[in-house]
């Protein structure tokens, strides 16, 4: 049974042998969650899906429940994670996944923060524990590192990608943001889709109905279930409300939206997380005006990076993923490699 089931107010706290102090439980008290924020805030190793203001996104996506974890050694808090448990029928499964963690701001605090983990996710009863740190620092060593102390790589093309692009963007001039010779295929498509009419602008919170009819309609297309309207009421809160956490924008040609994409900003890091556009036949790629705005938008909120949000694994088949990787080096060929998605039966 869950440890903290039914005790949801109180952090359960621990002190192992190795004197790490963790916590780990549904509700944080006000010190932990100011150290828990804090510092997945300024980590190295951090990511905008660690943080707590995405647990409403998270929990309205699958039926888990979200956990916090926060381990110290001293006063010196050196790992955190967001666990999204699963529940079945409001009871806790033992099953647990950490999407892009645990967050560390040292490589070499890796080690004890996951047997800090493990042994606090023993406790509260779950079997099997997916993590993914967020590392670009020579992943494959961590994957070897994770495959020694019992993780099995999970990796697989469909999944969490684990190849992504980025933009420098200190490197970006706002007078012709564009301007570069490596960058003459994209300035060429946001031409075409100015010269054609067609607009984007950061997005209202009414435009996310926009970004739902898109997306439902190619969950259809790829035969895949529709979210709950309560995942689209946590992203609408996220992507259009006052936390400043991310933004949402969209592109519209005569008179009616073509595309919408969701973009994080969080450790100096922006981030593309999900986009849709529609079906409308048009001469120029309908992504190319949001994301150029976001991209600046970026900059101008003073993120150092944004994250053009993943690429095939070599050796990918799939023909949709090669396209949508196409389109994305026309902004950037700075490849990096991350961490792959492990699991490990307790």
């Amino acid at each position: 049974m869950d440890a903290t089931w039914g005790h949801p107010d109180h952090a359960h706290t621990s002190v192992s042998a190795s004197a790490l102090q963790t916590v780990f439980s549904t509700h944080l008290s006000d010190s932990d969650a100011r150290d828990y924020d804090e510092f997945v805030a300024r980590a190295q190793g951090t990511h905008y899906s660690q943080a707590r203001c995405w647990a409403n996104v998270a929990a309205a996506a699958k039926p888990v429940t979200p956990y916090y974890f926060l381990v110290r050694r001293g006063n010196r808090i050196i790992g955190a994670a967001l666990v999204l448990r699963g529940r079945l029928s409001g009871l806790p499964l033992p099953i647990a996944q950490v999407e892009r963690g645990p967050v560390c701001d040292r490589r070499e605090d890796i080690p004890d923060v996951l047997d800090a983990l493990h042994s606090a996710s023993l406790r509260h009863g779950i079997a099997r524990l997916s993590v993914m740190p967020y590392w670009s620092d020579e992943p494959r060593a961590l994957d070897a590192w994770l495959d020694q102390k019992g993780f099995a790589d999970h990796q697989g093309f469909a999944g969490r990608h684990a190849r992504s692009l980025r933009i420098d963007l200190t490197a970006i001039d706002e007078k012709e943001p564009f301007g570069a010779p490596n960058l003459a295929k994209t300035r060429q498509a946001i031409r075409r889709a100015e010269r054609a009419g067609a607009t984007a602008r950061q997005a209202a919170p009414e435009d996310m109905q926009s970004f739902r009819r898109m997306h439902e309609e190619l969950q259809q297309l790829g035969g895949k279930a529709l979210p709950a309207d309560a995942w689209y009421e946590a992203l609408a809160g996220y992507f259009c409300g006052s936390g400043g956490q991310g933004a949402a924008f969209v592109s519209e040609f005569e008179g009616q939206p073509i595309a919408v994409v969701l973009i994080t900003n969080h450790g100096g890091l922006a981030t593309y997380a999900l986009g849709a556009s529609s079906g409308l036949p048009v001469k120029f790629p309908k992504m190319v005006l949001p994301i150029s705005h976001a991209i600046l938008w970026a900059k101008q909120a003073g993120a150092r990076t944004f994250d053009l949000g993943g690429i095939p694994l070599q050796g990918d088949p799939d023909p949709k993923r090669a396209s949508i990787a196409e389109f994305k080096y026309g902004f950037s060929h700075t490849e990096i490699s991350l961490v792959h998605e492990h699991v490990r039966w307790f």
